[in-house]
């Protein structure tokens, strides 16, 4: 048997057969070459209503030029409509992908594509007043060739259906609870349905913070507690990452400060004052001295009158960052200043000169807290409350290495 013989007597042979809630997905060599098909399943085309609906959803995808979107061609016969002929292409369902292949979510910014992909479709199809509905893996194909992933199906397009949850078999989870039950569906069941996605991606590895925040309100089963579309979903998990991304920098920048300190310290060699308790170190350049203001850190917060509960419990997350960034940045200009207020000459001179160089440096430093509390946005009685702290605690622990050394009085005596 030669090898068109073979092809022949092959001829319609299903392969790679895959159970869906619409039908039964394969590759079925017709005209002697492989077609994706999905044949329907008998108790959705005995339906006249999913029938119509199924021949206007291929009309209206037909319209559809986006990269997400499969096109399919309706196949029937003198019973009706029995199958789907998907367009050429290498493809298969996301749960096979999933399944076959968990390491593709671990990929480089795979799954910021494929959620990004997914978020752009539905918002196209709420442009044309189209509800996906699902977004179950086992309703979604994926491309061999680039693994991201491609909708066939628009669920609001068969809402007249009255068995609407067999089209939907077995996927019930993935639907906002408002699609099956009493509610009317809207562009918040999307987003419930894109944050059930997101969860699967997740399912075999651990939810970054951003995204974790954000499937929790998508997810809500109450539709007023969800975003209100799709757009406001993205733009809220695109704002979260830079501000985590932002933290974390910040993190890494003062943990490397930290460790050349260490460094500095470790490497530069010990001398010992035998009338000292211990000699005045060289000053250290200050690695904050050009530290980023909160701005450019992207830590500004907003208007506590339009904010929604969540917006206000990140505002105060940001404004705790802000003060924490004020208070260490005022910490080093006190420990500066006051170094200089209690070093080892300026404690052996009269207390005249003492008193007059204090002064000066407590007006430097008023200035620095001022500056300080610009940057960071800070009122001026938080401010003040917070370098009075420093300084008040600076000030006690200085005076107690006074002791150990003594200045003169303007009398001539030793304190």
């Amino acid at each position: 048997m030669n090898f068109e013989e073979m092809l022949e007597n092959r001829e319609g042979v299903a392969t790679h057969k895959e159970s869906l809630p619409m039908g039964t997905f394969y590759k079925k060599l017709i005209d002697k070459k492989y077609r994706n098909v999905l044949e329907l399943s008998s108790e959705l085309t005995d339906s006249i209503v999913f029938c119509e609906a199924l021949k206007a959803d291929a009309k209206f995808t037909d319209t559809l030029h986006a990269e997400g979107q499969l096109h399919f061609t309706p196949k029937e016969d003198s019973n009706g409509i029995y199958e789907l002929e998907l367009e050429q292409g290498s493809y298969q369902t996301f749960e096979q992908l999933l399944t076959q292949n968990p390491a593709v979510v671990a990929g480089k910014d795979y799954i910021d594509k494929v959620v990004n992909r997914l978020a752009e479709m539905l918002e196209m199809l709420h442009n044309q007043g189209i509800l996906q509905y699902c977004l179950a893996p086992m309703t979604i194909f994926a491309r061999k060739s680039d693994n991201l992933p491609l909708l066939l199906c628009h669920g609001s397009l068969y809402k007249n259906m009255t068995n609407l949850e067999t089209l939907y078999q077995g996927q019930e989870s993935y639907l906002a609870p408002e699609v099956l039950g009493d509610g009317v569906p809207d562009e918040r069941s999307d987003v419930y349905a894109l944050g059930k996605f997101i969860e699967r991606l997740h399912a075999d590895g651990k939810m970054s913070m951003e995204y974790k925040k954000v499937v929790a309100k998508a997810t809500a089963a109450e539709p007023a507690k969800r975003y209100q579309n799709v757009g406001t979903m993205m733009q809220d998990l695109e704002k979260k990452r830079k501000l985590i991304h932002s933290t974390v920098a910040l993190i890494a920048a003062v943990a490397i400060a930290l460790f050349g300190l260490f460094l500095y310290f470790d490497m530069m060699p010990q001398t010992e004052d035998i009338e000292f308790v211990k000699p005045v170190q060289e000053e250290v350049p200050d690695p904050y001295d050009a530290a980023l203001t909160p701005t450019e850190l992207g830590l500004e917060v907003n208007d506590s009158d339009e904010m929604t509960e969540e917006q206000r419990v990140d505002a105060a997350e940001m404004e705790a960052e802000l003060e924490k960034i004020f208070r260490r940045q005022f910490s080093q200009a006190a420990e500066k200043t006051l170094s200089k207020v209690y070093s080892k000459e300026r404690m052996n001179s009269s207390e005249q000169n003492f008193i007059s160089s204090s002064e000066s440096a407590f007006d430097d430093l008023i200035k620095k807290r001022d500056e300080l509390a610009t940057q960071a946005g800070l009122s001026e009685d938080k401010a003040k409350k917070i370098a009075d702290q420093i300084i008040s605690s600076i000030r006690e622990r200085k005076q107690k290495q006074l002791k150990s050394y003594g200045y003169q009085k303007a009398d001539g005596t030793e304190e």
